[in-house]
């Protein structure tokens, strides 16, 4: 019997939230051999310029000549497939040694909570509530990712503006100094939200890498990419919190999310969530994905 096609691609909410991730992995691993195949077809290039060019055509850079000199300067990577599951426990590992709370969300928490995809960065969300937390946390991403230093600083100074408007929450980006994997690290306003999401967040156990993630809750991811949405609308955002709905559907908790929307000033975003399947803001024409959020690309070096 022909399964109906949404029973293909949509994951059992029994799969164990690590097998999901394990699974996204393998994905993510497959799309980059994939994309190695056809870099080396037009490539005649080391392993290390290789490995550049898959990292900046992750992140839809691969025309980003500064980015590109500047990863080639303070990266160390091969032409081998990445594992975001590593890459992320390594940040992971850094915010828990230093005492930092943190959470994964964006596309990894998109995964454990709806459909398998590939995912193009790690989205990190990290609370500094003291300032010499910023020189400690710099100093021990950059001994394991590229990153220009000041913009831990600047990140941080936004965090005042944070706890007014959402909208203004300092980032900065690191990229992975073994694999080019890039780290998007938003620092939180410290406001109630931010809070709970901190709160709420899910220890998820991957003995296979020996490490522990915490990752964004189910509603929690819903409320922050509709956030997303309403700053800079793009069909990727939106597509996952219509997969999301579909996929938890009876288990998500409604009360929650229904005080949150409204206080976050997106209710009417989540309304249209539980009922349309087309972006609001779509226009015919466009080209999904085609709208790029300028907070999640930070580091731009130029481009």
């Amino acid at each position: 019997m022909i399964e109906p096609h949404h029973a293909l691609h949509t994951p059992d909410r029994a799969i164990p939230l690590a097998a999901r991730l394990l699974r996204a992995a393998a994905l993510n691993r497959a799309a980059d051999m994939l994309a190695l195949a056809g870099l080396r077809r037009r490539l005649a290039s080391d392993a290390h310029t290789l490995g550049v060019a898959l990292a900046l055509q992750r992140i839809g850079s691969i025309r980003n000549q500064a980015l590109a000199t500047w990863l080639r300067k303070e990266t160390r990577v091969t032409d081998a497939p990445a594992d975001f599951l590593v890459v992320a426990a390594r940040a992971a590992t850094i915010c828990t040694d230093l005492g930092i709370p943190y959470l994964i969300g964006g596309g990894v928490a998109s995964t454990v909570h709806g459909e398998f995809r590939t995912t193009r960065d790690i989205d990190l969300v990290i609370s500094l509530p003291k300032r010499a937390d910023v020189q400690r946390l710099a100093l021990a991403l950059e001994a394991e990712f590229a990153l220009h230093v000041p913009d831990v600083a600047d990140a941080y100074r936004q965090t005042s503006d944070a706890a007014q408007d959402r909208a203004q929450r300092g980032s900065f980006s690191a990229y992975d100094r073994v694999t080019g994997y890039r780290l998007d690290v938003h620092v939180s306003g410290n406001t109630p939200f931010d809070m709970s999401q901190f709160d709420r967040s899910i220890p998820i156990t991957i003995p296979e890498i020996g490490a522990m993630l915490m990752i964004a809750s189910v509603e929690d991811t819903i409320l922050t990419k509709l956030e997303w949405y309403a700053i800079t609308p793009s069909d990727r955002q939106w597509d996952d919190v219509q997969t999301i709905v579909r996929v938890q559907d009876a288990a998500l908790d409604l009360s929650y999310l229904d005080h949150w929307a409204i206080r976050l000033g997106v209710d009417e975003l989540w309304k249209q969530a539980q009922t349309s399947q087309i972006p609001p803001h779509h226009h015919p024409g466009t080209p999904a994905h085609a709208a790029t959020d300028a907070q999640q690309m930070k580091l731009d070096l130029g481009e």
